[in-house]
């Protein structure tokens, strides 16, 4: 029976191939025939799309014999090597819709079949397919099948796809979870950007990039705070799209994340935040920043300052101008500052009305603001201030200069026979580059005269005429003549008030002679911003400073190294090593490290300033301390290197002249420069074989270079403590070697043995903590404190 339907078949089939020459009808018997044949007809069918003329009306007959049942066949002949039999049977099974489509994924592991073929057609049919069970395949798919399920889904998913694909999104293969990523951001709902967020932190960098470009896309408000974390991912691609995605959201709500970002060590993290400031930046934004300025942490303050001016953009003047009608006299004067670096003619008539700022900072620094601007508006503002108030004088002259303002020349003249040396010198600085400007006749005679009378030599040739004369200015009265006008001083203590435009040059400033750092007098001016007060200390490692950093008004300290150390790149190193890992270290009884500078003849750090004397000093004046006194000043040392250790941080140096005590007795641990993450720390020994630290205090394991741990601050701290009850080193010697030797083999009396008025308890704590063996002392900075909370 089946041979006779395939012989029956084979000849409708020739029939078919020359269906141009059949009647209508006798066509259309042909067709009802071949598919009343039912699957014995498909082969004799596929042949005859060969022919030309049967291709038609045979795709019809394929199309009307195609059923889940018959499926297997056309599968078969999708895998053939004909290409004429492949594409009719494309055709067939992209626009038939009496068969299951989603049984065509069974074919992407057949080796003979296209895959663009199954995507075409499982592209046409997407309406019969559900995107859902796309999706809940794809790990099960080869590669090349993933990527074809992708691009389709792409196409045609809906909304349905969300909850596997928010399930694959946290997938092992990284592959599927950048594009559930891409189809997340297609159909927005919470649960999918949630998942999206996850991936901005996701340890493949192809997978961030996506979900933080994704982000951008959706303009995901609530990936504010991951975003600005993105912003510190060291790959560029990550970085900037995390940029390109917070401007696309343009929220406000970025502005206290971008302020920490701020804080960060990396210039290229700060940067993008800044950039963001920029595009995103309000008035609001602005007074966040400028608020930032009066944060506890240094870091911050300076970073803040670093951002307000750097920004720039209309948005950001248009807020700056808004706060200069502030209530609050901090931000007034931070608002004018910026306006002194972004110069704007926006800015013109608001500055003039600064002018009239109860502050004097504010009002001071409008006159700069206005002469950067180079607005001809100002000039008539400043030369009435000018005849009101004598101390501004010299500051509106000076600006006047800058604005070339011709109108300015015979008060600018009679001033420069001022009784003040500050007014004459800044009124012939403005009449030298007014006479670059065109003048009236009279004016240009009077000015060279002027200069001339001074003994201030000037080409006339330089003197630009001008033909059409001005009307004079009126006097602005006579005390402006006889005044002794000079710019005030910040109030002592204004730890808020701005630097002043225009302070005197520094020492390292247009001088060929270069600086000695090692021997710098007060008032010298490092990088333009540090102002040195006074030298508070040196040593092996060079000179200590105390400096005013004069863009946030703070005090601190600057250690320089000496010359022979600074060109030592080993050295070098351990001062980086010191900023990296204590800048970790936020507590009150460890000094904070702020940065690393480059000085451009010296290197150094600044540090945070605590008015205090080292406690070897104490020692060597006072001798042996109270053990109440003693277990006070203990305590906060264990306080403050429990911290470290909790850090991973070894400080590998504690001796008396590291620990400072302040008012109060107030403690503070200082100079990390030793500091090591703990596996990494070993013997104190450097490459070349020289010893750093101090002999008399170094605990056994370091001299043995045998794994050093939190314990070995706990042995010098004990040997600290010996001397703080005793007034004696427990260990001394003739040289450094015979010292050493002591630590690894020498015996000491106890401590109440050698000072009666030691408690034995207290004795027996501190014998523990110099406990040769690490596992005879206590384990750790807190027990060490515990057990002297408990002695005292």
């Amino acid at each position: 029976m089946r041979l006779l339907k395939k012989i029956q078949a084979g000849s409708y089939a020739r029939k078919l191939q020359s269906a141009a020459a059949l009647p209508d009808g006798k066509l259309a018997d042909v067709k009802t025939q071949l598919v009343a044949l039912g699957p014995s007809a498909i082969r004799s069918v596929l042949e005859s799309l060969r022919a030309a003329e049967a291709r038609e009306p045979a795709l019809e007959v394929l199309e009307r014999l195609l059923t889940n049942q018959t499926l297997p066949t056309f599968f078969e002949a999708l895998a053939s090597t004909d290409p004429v039999i492949v594409d009719g049977v494309t055709l067939v099974l992209s626009r038939a819709q009496t068969y299951d489509p989603t049984r065509l994924l069974d074919l992407f592991n057949h080796p003979k079949v296209s895959k663009a073929r199954l995507e075409a057609i499982l592209s046409a049919q997407m309406k019969n397919i559900q995107p859902r069970m796309l999706i809940t395949i794809l790990p099960d798919l080869s590669k090349d099948a993933r990527g074809i399920i992708f691009r389709i889904l792409e196409k045609r998913a809906d909304s349905t796809i969300v909850g596997e694909a928010v399930r694959l999104a946290v997938h092992t293969e990284w592959w599927l979870r950048l594009h559930m990523a891409k189809l997340l951001a297609k159909f927005p709902s919470e649960q999918g950007i949630e998942a999206v967020i996850r991936l901005v932190k996701d340890d493949n960098r192809g997978v961030r990039l996506e979900a933080v470009q994704c982000l951008g896309k959706l303009k995901a408000v609530q990936a504010i705070p991951d975003l600005c974390q993105a912003l510190r991912d060291p790959d560029l691609k990550i970085h900037t799209a995390a940029i390109d995605a917070l401007i696309a959201i343009h929220d406000v709500a970025a502005v206290p994340h971008l302020v920490e970002v701020l804080k960060d060590e990396s210039e290229q993290a700060r940067r993008g935040a800044v950039e963001v400031l920029n595009e995103v930046i309000t008035v609001e934004a602005v007074k966040d920043l400028v608020n930032a300025l009066r944060d506890e942490d240094w870091w911050v303050r300076v970073r803040a300052a670093d951002a307000l001016g750097t920004l720039g953009g209309d948005r950001v003047v248009e807020a700056v101008i808004s706060l200069l009608d502030d209530e609050d006299d901090f931000v007034r004067r931070y608002a004018v500052e910026i306006l002194n670096t972004v110069p704007d003619q926006r800015a013109v008539e608001p500055l003039i009305k600064a002018l009239e700022d109860p502050d004097w900072w504010v009002h001071e620094r409008a006159i700069d603001a206005l002469a950067k601007t180079g607005d001809r508006r100002a000039v008539q503002p400043l030369l009435r201030l000018m005849g009101r108030e004598t101390r501004a004088i010299p500051l509106c002259v000076k600006a006047l200069g800058q604005l070339g303002a011709p109108e300015a020349v015979e008060p600018i003249c009679r001033l420069a026979a001022s009784e003040s040396t500050e007014v004459r010198r800044e009124a012939l600085h403005a009449l030298v580059a007014l006479a670059k400007v065109e003048l009236p006749d009279e004016d240009r005679q009077q000015l060279l005269q002027t200069l001339e009378s001074a003994g201030v030599p000037i080409e006339r040739t330089h003197v630009r005429p001008m033909e059409v004369r001005r009307k004079k200015v009126s006097e602005f009265g006579p005390e402006a003549d006889r005044a002794e006008a000079s710019r005030p001083s910040p109030v002592p203590g204004d730890a808020h008030a701005p630097v002043p435009a225009g302070a005197p040059a520094t020492p390292s400033q247009g001088t060929a002679k270069p600086l000695d750092y090692q021997n710098l007098q007060p008032g010298t001016r490092l990088l333009d911003r540090f102002r040195v007060m006074r030298r508070i200390g040196g040593g092996g490692f060079g000179a200590v400073y105390l400096v005013e950093d004069v863009v946030v008004r703070e005090e601190l300290v600057l250690k320089i190294l000496s010359p022979h150390l600074s060109l030592d790149e080993n050295m070098i190193r351990r001062f980086v090593q010191e900023l990296k890992y204590t800048r970790r270290i936020t507590h009150p009884n460890v000094i904070r490290i702020y940065d690393l500078l480059n000085l451009g003849g010296a290197h150094a750090i600044s540090m945070e300033y605590f008015p205090a004397q080292d406690l070897g000093r104490i020692l060597k004046d006072q001798g042996p301390l109270p053990v109440p006194r003693m277990l006070k000043i203990a305590a906060q040392v264990c306080e403050g290197l429990a911290a470290a250790h909790e850090k991973g941080i070894i400080h590998r140096d504690i001796k008396p002249p590291n620990i400072l005590v302040g008012q109060g007795d107030l403690t503070k641990i200082v100079d990390f420069g030793l500091a090591s993450v703990g596996s990494h720390a070993g013997s104190r020994l450097t490459k070349s074989g020289i010893l750093v630290g101090t002999p008399e205090y170094i605990s056994p394991e370091q001299i043995t270079g045998t794994e050093v741990d939190g314990r070995a601050d706990l042995y010098s701290f004990g040997v600290v403590m010996y001397e703080m009850i005793t007034g004696v080193q427990p260990f001394s010697g003739a040289n450094a070697v015979n010292v050493l030797f002591q630590h690894l083999e020498g015996e000491i009396p106890p401590a109440h043995q050698v000072n009666a008025a030691v408690p034995e308890a207290v004795a027996r704590l501190v014998e523990r903590a110099m406990a040769r063996d690490p596992a005879g002392r206590p384990a750790s900075a807190r027990d060490l404190l515990a057990q002297i909370q408990a002695a005292a």
